[in-house]
């Protein structure tokens, strides 16, 4: 169907809806009113279903802004879902591997020498000992074992200093707890507590062991 032929069959349909138009009763019932109405309201009622028609053609091309924005609304929130998806997946992939923590005894040995470099007195160091150490903050099942030291008439440099040494141990173990009180012989010095704590931090999967390429080449050979 070429352009003519189309032409000609959109005004044939648009002749025939308005013949048929005309001939129903509607269409008669708001012509006579029309035509008894004062030419002031005749105006009046050209303008408003003037005004009809234009807010109904209006309407479409509004309507379709309407979706389209929510449309663009949609694919923001979506954008911005996979944009924090993206973050927390490259954060969790450069976070690092935690080792396992040391036995409870060489974690006593190490504090042990601890001590030992650092110059105190026999009288200062009151012990070390394996023990549980309950915390509100890491749930039982996932810490190992506690070791409390005691040590006396220290300084505040010493507090200090021997608590930065005690972090440094293992990554799986922290200094979980320390308790300080004034010295009842010297009440220039303190006597200090410290707790710490070993994370459970489970051991990685073993890969599974290749066959050497020589046995594989030799069985082949023999087949």
């Amino acid at each position: 169907m070429n352009l003519e032929d189309l032409k000609d069959r959109i005004v044939t349909d648009a002749q025939a809806t308005w013949e048929r138009l005309q001939e129903s009763s509607t269409f008669n019932q708001l012509r006579d009113r029309y035509e008894n109405m004062s030419p002031s309201m005749q105006k009046l009622s050209i303008i408003g279903a003037s005004a009809l028609v234009s807010l109904l053609i209006l309407s479409i091309p509004y309507s379709g802004y309407m979706q389209s924005q929510d449309y663009i609304a949609e694919f923001e929130g979506k954008r911005s879902t996979i944009r924090d998806l993206l973050k927390v997946s490259r954060e969790s992939s450069d976070v690092p591997q935690i080792p396992q923590a040391p036995p409870a005894g060489s974690i006593q040995s190490s504090v042990e020498s601890f001590m030992r470099d650092a110059g105190f007195l026999p009288e200062q160091m009151k012990g070390t000992q394996i023990t549980e150490v309950p915390s509100t903050l890491i749930p039982r099942t996932l810490t190992e074992s506690g070791v409390q030291v005691s040590l006396a008439k220290l300084n505040l440099r010493q507090i200090v200093d021997f608590g930065y040494q005690l972090q440094s141990i293992n990554p799986s173990v922290k200094l979980k707890d320390m308790a300080i009180t004034a010295n009842r012989e010297d009440g220039r010095y303190f006597d200090v507590v410290y707790k710490l704590i070993s994370l459970a931090v489970p051991a990685p999967p073993e890969a599974p062991a290749e066959e050497p390429a020589n046995s594989r080449g030799r069985r082949r050979g023999g087949n």
